[in-house]
């Protein structure tokens, strides 16, 4: 069985947002430059579908939170908010071009992430845990317990230890990671993000002296370190994996 990723994203308030005729323009331009880089990724375009909302729908499941992020983070630096629904699964239709033409058990499972995460009322959501979380990941679920992991997979992979007796959902694990990530960003200072950016960019603490002399080594590594950036890399490499383990464990159920 084929396993597909399809994400659905929507803009908060976006009705709110002036000047809405630009914003959309400037982001098909902004999905012009993704679809190239992520040519082998994307099975078709990133598509426009209702309103302000786009769907993906990626071949390689592991770089779902990836490609969120990236969309997140430029989004972010124009003031814009998203609503993210991952819904990972099969695809009943043939491949296309167009992703509107496409249907499936991904597709339903996108739905669902994406409403459930626009649902701000805690009482009646129970998939997401802080309020700082707009980003949700559905799929059929698989046990950690139930499964012969440890024969198929490195322990370091997993990424995870089973400590307990219960069963352990993977995509519990994965959204529980997801929302840790999501509520640290959202803490983020408008000083520590633009440290981030350079540390991103540049790659190491001299680039960025050698730029940016006043900015010494000791004082970007204190701003990278209390905003707790290196956990959230962390966690999205965790994330990764185990969308990857996820997705086999669905291909050979």
């Amino acid at each position: 069985m084929k396993v597909y990723s399809v994400i659905n994203i929507d803009i908060v308030k976006s009705r709110k947002i002036k000047d809405r005729a630009n914003i959309q323009q400037m982001i098909k331009q902004y999905f012009s430059t993704l679809n190239l880089k992520y040519k082998d990724v994307l099975v078709a375009p990133i598509t426009f579908t209702l309103g302000d909302e786009w769907q993906l729908v990626l071949r390689k499941t592991n770089k779902s939170y990836e490609l969120v992020n990236e969309i997140k983070k430029f989004l972010l630096s124009k003031k814009i908010e998203i609503y993210c629904g991952i819904g990972v699964g099969s695809i009943s239709t043939n491949e296309s071009n167009d992703t509107r033409e496409m249907d499936g058990e991904a597709f339903i499972h996108a739905r669902k992430a994406i409403t459930m995460a626009k649902t701000n009322n805690r009482f009646y959501n129970k998939e997401i845990h802080t309020k700082y979380c707009r980003v949700i990941l559905i799929g059929n679920p698989k046990y950690i317990m139930n499964t012969n992991v440890s024969n198929s997979y490195d322990v370091a992979q997993m990424e995870v230890a089973v400590t307990i007796e219960d069963e352990l959902n993977i995509v519990d694990i994965i959204n529980a990671l997801i929302q840790n990530n999501e509520m640290i960003e959202s803490k983020f200072t408008e000083k520590q993000i633009e440290v981030i950016n350079l540390y991103e960019e540049l790659g190491t603490y001299n680039e960025i002296q050698k730029l940016y002399p006043n900015m010494s080594k000791s004082s970007t590594s204190h701003k990278l370190t209390a905003s707790n950036y290196f956990l959230t890399v962390y966690n999205k490499q965790i994330i990764a994996n185990l969308i990857k383990v996820y997705t086999k464990l669905l291909m050979e159920s």
